[in-house]
């Protein structure tokens, strides 16, 4: 097994013509490959001295050189977006590599920001690390257009808005035009003057088995959800987790749980008197993952407020309740059998 170039591989299939970009400490070169073993090859080859990066998106109109003999990619060679990248990327003294503290710190983030993603459906992303931070990479297959553009600035902006003050880590929003270059996987981050403190390290990539592609349905979703000021979100801290607060239209004592848990794919069975197990849509920040009988997570068709009832028992979800599952799914009033009249639940 080896990630890294599973990584690339998937990356010629999906953008077709990947640049490889090498600071070599004097100069910038590149060269534009279509070969996998030229593209690795290369890679190793310059591996030993500065800094190497990537593509991410597929360009038109550019061939292939399999060597480093080729003009750079501007954002006006691009005709398809493939990646969606997000880079988390601990505080420190400028031009120093981090600590293991501060690079904890950077995988911590991204973690809330994946639990966000998945709470709007997404699937699980591509898990890097740089050397001194931590990345997140969706695949998408979307037109490199204007809509496109807005598209991903509101990606940005909600989810910077959303995840609010990480601890001490910076949410990059700086990453998202249509040529840009990527840490090298597998490649030394040579960044700053190593000490035993803060040392190099080599950055890493992990994909998910299967690495499934972010459709344009789910990402009109985020983007619906995000670009409406009248619904704007507001950050609100749970714990360790941030997630958006939307006050919603519905009234929720008509709220059908069961058939909202069915459509999101965490339904299991009823348990009866109006009790359904049913999977915690924060399973996958739990120390240990609940089987198919597990009875772990429940709701209530009606509880005492006259809303659903929702309970997790595991220790990550201690004080979460339907409005916290509310806040993450946000479209809880189209399984609403009423709009609310009046002063909404507060």
């Amino acid at each position: 097994m080896n990630p890294a170039r599973d990584w690339y591989a998937t990356l010629l299939r999906d953008a077709r013509l990947v640049e490889i970009r090498h600071n070599t400490g004097k100069r910038w070169l590149s060269g534009l490959f279509n070969d996998l073993d030229s593209l690795l090859d290369t890679l190793r080859h310059r591996a030993g001295v500065g800094a190497l990066y990537t593509s991410l998106n597929r360009p038109a109109g550019r061939t292939a050189t399999n060597d480093m003999q080729a003009g750079a990619l501007k954002d006006a060679d691009i005709g398809t977006i493939t990646r969606l990248p997000f880079d988390f990327d601990p505080i420190r003294p400028v031009d120093t590599p981090s600590t293991h503290e501060e690079l904890r710190r950077a995988v911590d983030a991204r973690g809330r920001f994946v639990t966000l993603m998945q709470g709007f459906g997404w699937p699980l992303p591509a898990l890097g690390l740089s050397g001194n931070g931590a990345h997140c990479v969706y695949r998408v297959c979307v037109e490199a257009d204007e809509a496109w553009g807005h598209a991903v600035s509101v990606i940005y902006a909600g989810a910077r808005r959303v995840l609010g003050d990480l601890d001490g880590v910076t949410f990059d929003t700086s990453v998202r035009n249509p040529a840009r270059i990527w840490r090298a996987y597998g490649t030394i981050n040579r960044k700053g003057e190593a000490s035993i403190s803060r040392p190099h390290r080599r950055s890493q990539v992990l994909l998910p088995s299967p690495w499934q592609v972010v459709t344009v349905a789910q990402i009109a979703r985020v983007v619906d959800y995000w670009d409406r000021p009248a619904e704007r979100s507001q950050p609100v801290l749970r714990g360790d987790n941030v997630v958006p607060l939307r006050r919603g239209g519905g009234d929720y004592s008509t709220l059908d749980a069961v058939r909202w848990f069915r459509a999101h794919g965490h339904y299991r069975r009823e348990l009866g008197d109006g009790r359904h197990a049913v999977a915690c849509p924060w399973d996958g920040e739990h120390s240990t993952r609940d089987g198919a009988m597990s009875t772990a997570t429940v709701i209530w068709e009606t509880g005492s407020s006259g809303w659903p009832t929702f309970h997790c028992s595991h220790a990550h979800c201690q004080g979460r309740t339907l409005r916290d599952v509310l806040a993450l799914w946000g479209d809880a009033d189209q399984f609403c059998a009423r709009a609310w009249e009046g002063l909404r639940h507060g």
